[in-house]
């Protein structure tokens, strides 16, 4: 059983390679690749997590690219006390 927590790149090709032939037999692939179904499995949604906090984190940035910073401070004070912090995110 491989104990590293950390994957190599190799690991990592081995497993999108694995995943693309196999999708989501995460059983199989960590028989292929001497890992536990726990380990493969985690790595799987842990790239999932990542990639969509990437897409977030760009969605972010061009929506505020696209903001107009003196409008938004103005809504920023007519706005609910919860809505504020939101503008507030958006501004900063």
């Amino acid at each position: 059983m491989h104990t590293n927590q950390r994957w190599t790149d190799a690991e990592n090709h081995e497993f999108r390679r694995l995943f693309n032939k196999y999708p989501r037999d995460f059983m199989l692939i960590a028989e292929r690749m001497n890992k536990s179904y726990n380990q493969v499995r985690s790595h799987y949604y842990n790239i999932q997590k990542r990639e969509r906090d990437i897409k977030t984190n760009q969605n972010i940035a061009e929506l505020k690219k696209s903001i107009n910073i003196d409008k938004l401070r103005q809504l920023s004070i007519a706005t609910e006390p919860e809505h504020q912090l939101i503008v507030f995110d958006l501004i900063y």
